[in-house]
């Protein structure tokens, strides 16, 4: 069996990968993998892929540990997401002990800096994940968040004047918190219980539009599908481990820091591509009217090509 695949999300940006691979430390030729998942468009995806051959000197050998994926602009990184398991479900990707998710800016603290970019002084080190998951086999997500876990809560919002989505400090009136997930899906977790909640619900792997709040509910659903298994979360960087919002309360309370922020739904959003995990009754209305025709834009116009292309600098295939 495979000890890590790390698989990375790239739309025009895999410079950003390749010109701080290096952060990476602890990488086994012979029991880790790299998988590129790319949805740059023509032309531009053959200049990523020339990029992506750097990856060379890391030790990395195309068709061996080192696979480019052309799939369609769909879901951004989540769609990414969504076409690995889809790989690992028909058996075109052998299943690995663990999946390394990874987009293209992640590791880069210069260029594209956010909320979902490694902390500066964080190391990724594929042995202490590795020792880290071994340590306890409740551990099934470790990640490296440089403002710590996002607490998922329902928006308690409903005037259309003060709509919102996304940070909050503080919990509002009416709010609950029911999960964690974690910026850009960048973490490191066990692949069975992702492969066991796609076995129960295989449309997901391919339906919807990709749109942004397609993207956006997904990113808090693959944390809530991990959450309700009641594994174990590792801060990697803190150096901290929690299963449950009240733990996480209580070890914030011990250490008189926050380790965590809200991320607050957007109830319009949800109303179209969440309401599995969040229902708002009553339905803004409004809200859901004016959102509509891009709806149905993204509906109808969105590529319904979910054929996956894996190919080499030479022109091979693979």
């Amino acid at each position: 069996m495979d000890r890590f695949h790390i698989v990375v999300s790239n739309c025009r940006r895999i410079f950003c990968l390749v010109d701080n691979f290096q952060r990476i430390r602890g990488l086994d030729g012979q029991r880790d993998r790299v998988y590129i998942f790319d949805c740059s468009p023509d032309p531009d995806w053959r200049e990523q892929l020339a990029i992506a051959d750097r990856l060379n000197s890391f030790g990395l050998r195309w068709g061996e540990n080192l696979h480019f994926v052309r799939r369609r602009n769909w879901g951004l990184n989540e769609g990414a997401l969504l076409d690995y398991f889809r790989c690992l479900t028909n058996a075109t990707i052998p299943v690995p002990a663990y999946v390394a998710f990874v987009q293209e800016h992640y590791l880069d603290t210069k260029c594209f800096v956010k909320e979902d970019t490694i902390p500066e002084d964080a190391a990724y080190d594929l042995d202490q994940i590795e020792a880290k998951f071994q340590s306890d086999p409740d551990i099934g997500c470790a990640f490296h968040a440089r403002y710590g876990i996002r607490v998922c809560t329902s928006n308690p919002v409903a005037e259309r004047k003060r709509e919102f989505c996304g940070d909050g400090t503080e919990l509002l009136p009416g709010a609950k918190r029911r999960g964690f997930c974690v910026d850009g899906g960048n973490f490191i977790v066990r692949p069975q219980p992702y492969l066991d909640w796609f076995k129960a619900h295989p449309r997901y792997l391919t339906q919807g539009d990709g749109s942004y709040g397609f993207t956006h509910v997904w990113e808090v659903r693959k944390g809530q599908i991990l959450y309700d298994r009641g594994i174990k979360w590792a801060d990697m960087y803190r150096n901290i481990e929690y299963s449950t919002i009240e733990e996480l309360d209580a070890l914030e309370a011990s250490r008189g820091e926050k380790v965590s922020m809200l991320w607050y739904d957007n109830r319009v959003w949800y109303f179209f591509y969440g309401r599995d995990l969040q229902r708002y009754p009553p339905t803004p209305l409004l809200s859901v009217l004016m959102y509509l025709p891009q709806y149905l834009r993204h509906l109808i116009f969105h590529s319904r090509d979910t054929r996956l292309e894996f190919v080499q600098p030479d022109g091979g295939r693979t």
